[in-house]
């Protein structure tokens, strides 16, 4: 069977990275890969979690940084670490692999001679007998407009359909595109992609689908391959130290600058209604803690809903949830009442960054490059 690695990258929390990357270590037996894992300005129990997981597991990399880091920034940086040819899974650190999940994706990927393989990504618990489909494959259309523009729009395949009724449906099959919460990139093809930095968690998909299209690459979705994401408006787990990633990675001025870039990679419209849709799906996630940490009915739920909407100038509706959460927001954190999926961070001081970058060697022997910290 052909070598794969497998890259993890910050979506958008910290907390669940624990149980993310217990289940990827838990599913090595069944089909071995090698890890980079790339971590950003990570609390610091996150941080010396995955420090003694790359000191124990001889085939994980561990990459430190000092800051926050957009997600094909990530990316970007681990793919040099890539030693064997074969495949590249790129993961985000809020998903949940089941049993079986890569050597069903590689076997689909085999028989099907794929650029890019997708799982069946659901959503849900874990541990519970309900999941649901959060996305089976993505189809995408264009609308010519005028002026040689275009609108777009994307449909997320049986998305919210529950995974025991959908399961006499689901088959092997061909798609537009699929998202990064987990695909797989034959790497010849990555070799002939880029990785635009200036696109993030909301478009970086999308780009990247484009890009293998116009190769003549086929996407297909494998569904007998399964991944959970731990989806945070099904889970809403957040601890205190999520919430500057999570509002940096979802800020209204790098949305602003993402779809404006969209715009112009792309040639769409600048009146594209999938934009405006997209926008306020945003606004919805980002306030998903701010809404948990307030009264249904108080004045700061009001205030919320009266910035959600999309005429409410962009730097105010970010005060506005900016103060909802300082005054609101539990010391303790939010738990989504369902199994920890936290690395504890109980009485946490906060770190100063020294800006020192070293590469050292774990105790198995593997290098390792990161940005040390001062705490």
């Amino acid at each position: 069977m052909p070598p794969v690695t497998l890259i993890v990258t910050q979506r958008e929390r910290f907390s669940p990275s624990q149980v993310s990357l217990d289940s990827l270590l838990a599913s090595y037996g069944d089909y071995p890969f090698r890890l980079i894992y790339v971590d950003g300005n990570s609390p610091t129990p996150v941080r010396h979690y995955l420090e003694r997981q790359a000191a124990t597991y001889p085939w994980m990399t561990l990459i430190l940084r000092e800051r926050y880091l957009r997600s094909n920034e990530a990316r970007n940086l681990a793919l040099p670490w890539v030693e064997r040819p074969g495949y590249v899974v790129f993961l985000d650190n809020d998903v949940v692999v089941q049993p079986g999940w890569l050597r069903s994706l590689v076997l689909a990927a085999e028989a099907e001679h794929a650029a890019i393989t997708a799982p069946l990504i659901l959503q849900g618990d874990p541990h519970s007998d309900r999941l649901e489909i959060h996305v089976a494959g993505i189809a995408t259309r264009f609308h010519p407009r005028r002026w040689g523009k275009r609108w777009f729009e994307q449909k997320q395949l049986m998305a919210g359909v529950p995974l025991a009724q959908a399961e006499p449906q689901l088959r092997r099959q061909e798609v537009d595109s699929a998202e990064f919460h987990c695909l797989m990139v034959r790497w010849d093809v990555l070799q002939r992609v880029r990785l635009d930095e200036q696109f993030d968690s909301l478009a970086s998909h999308t780009d990247v689908s484009f890009q293998v299209a116009a190769l003549g690459g086929r996407h297909i979705l494998e569904p007998s391959a399964r991944v959970i994401f731990l989806n945070p408006e099904l889970l809403p787990q957040f601890d205190a130290t999520d919430l500057p990633f999570y509002r940096f990675k979802w800020s209204e001025g790098y949305t602003a600058r993402n779809f404006a870039h969209a715009v112009r990679k792309w040639g769409l419209a600048a009146d594209d209604p999938s934009i405006r849709s997209i926008w306020r799906w945003v606004i919805k996630n980002r306030q998903i803690p701010a809404r948990l940490s307030v009264q249904d009915g108080s004045l700061e739920e009001r205030l919320l809903t009266l910035c959600g909407d999309r005429r409410c100038p962009g730097w105010l509706r970010m005060a506005i949830e900016d103060w909802v959460l300082r005054a609101n927001f539990p010391s303790e954190g939010l738990s989504a009442a369902k199994p920890d999926a936290s690395v504890s961070q109980t009485n946490q001081t906060a770190h100063t960054q020294t800006g020192q970058s070293q590469t050292g060697q774990s105790q198995t022997g593997q290098t390792q490059t990161y940005q040390t910290y001062q705490t």
